[in-house]
């Protein structure tokens, strides 16, 4: 039987010297890792907007006076950049 005749299988086929990966594939932009480290970001900041408004009755209750003033001040500061951050929160790419 000569061997042109017999079928090459999986199991005793040669060899390939290509790379186990696809560098396409493998490979990640700055643009995917940008993304894949600002998505948890983006989601505690849009979480973060929604419930800081229930902060703001609690610091006004007791009076707008010293101490009181500077937390609604910080308070409104964190709302304004958690809804600049989170605004992008659950949109398709």
């Amino acid at each position: 039987m000569p061997v042109s005749d017999i079928a090459t299988s999986e199991e005793n086929a040669p060899m390939s010297i290509a790379p186990p990966f696809d560098s396409d594939t493998v490979a990640l932009d700055a643009q995917s890792i940008r993304t894949l480290a600002f998505r948890p970001v983006e989601a505690t900041a849009f979480w973060t907007a929604v419930a800081l408004p229930l902060v703001y009755p609690a610091l006004m209750f007791g009076g707008l006076g010293g101490q009181e003033l500077f937390l609604l001040a910080a308070a409104l500061a964190l709302h304004v950049a958690a809804l600049r951050l989170g605004r992008g929160h659950g949109q398709d790419d």
